[in-house]
C-alpha cells in the first residue's frame, strides 16, 4: 500500500487559527531493561508535537521583550490501561523580560530582577539586541495567537483539532519579540497516546 507523500504545507488544516511557521510530532516508547535485553518492558508511548507560530500579525514596536514557562508534570505510568499518566505539580516556573504590552503576565513574581540579554549577529552588525531587566516567577498567562492559555491549577490542556488531536499537556511555552519583526511563539505539548 503506498502512502501518499505529496501534501503541500499550504493545504495543511490543524483546527485551529493562527499562522503556523512549523509543526512536528515525535513518538517515544518508555521501554525498561531491569533484567537484561531478554527481559524489555515496553511502556507506553508518548506523543511531542511542537509548535512555532507568529503570535500576531502586527510588527513588534518598542524594545525586544520575551516570555516563557515550564510546566512540570509528574508521569505514572498505569501497566493495566498501558497509558501513561500526567499529573500536574504546579504552574511551573516562569519569566517575563521587555516590553510585552500585555501579551504574557506572571501570575506571581518572585526575587530580585536579573538582566536578560539576548544578541546574535546570523542578520547582520546592525541587528538590534536585548538587553533588558527580567522577572521571574511561577506561573504564566499568555493572551497571544494562535493559541492563549493560563497556567492554573488543573493545569493546561488543549484541543489541536482533528488532524493532531486533544488532551494535549502544555510543557514549555516561549514567546520572542524583537523589534521590526513578528513576534514568535514557541509551544511543546505532550500526550499520552
Amino acid at each position: 500500500m503506498a502512502i501518499d507523500c505529496c501534501n503541500l504545507v499550504g493545504s495543511l488544516n490543524l483546527g485551529f487559527n493562527g499562522c503556523i511557521i512549523s509543526v512536528n510530532t515525535n513518538c517515544s516508547t518508555e521501554i525498561l531493561n531491569p533484567c537484561g535485553p531478554e527481559n524489555l518492558l515496553e511502556g507506553a508511548s508518548i506523543l511531542t508535537v511542537t509548535i512555532t507560530a507568529y503570535a500576531s500579525n502586527a510588527i513588534h514596536v518598542g524594545c525586544p521583550a520575551r516570555a516563557g514557562v515550564t510546566i512540570p508534570w509528574i508521569r505514572k505510568y498505569d501497566c493495566v490501561e498501558d497509558i501513561t499518566h500526567f499529573i500536574f505539580s504546579g504552574e511551573g516556573e516562569a519569566y517575563v523580560a521587555g516590553d510585552l504590552y500585555g501579551k504574557a503576565r506572571l501570575k506571581f513574581s518572585v526575587g530580585p530582577k536579573c538582566k536578560a540579554l539576548s544578541a546574535s549577529s546570523s542578520s547582520g552588525p546592525a541587528s538590534i539586541y536585548m538587553y533588558t531587566d527580567q522577572t521571574n516567577g511561577y506561573g504564566l498567562e499568555y493572551d497571544g495567537d494562535p493559541i492563549s492559555f493560563s497556567t492554573d491549577k488543573n493545569g493546561t490542556i488543549m484541543n489541536l483539532g482533528a488532524l493532531l488531536g486533544d488532551d494535549f499537556y502544555l510543557q514549555s511555552f516561549s514567546y520572542e519579540a524583537q523589534s521590526g519583526q513578528l513576534p514568535i511563539a514557541n509551544y511543546t505539548l505532550i500526550k499520552s497516546i
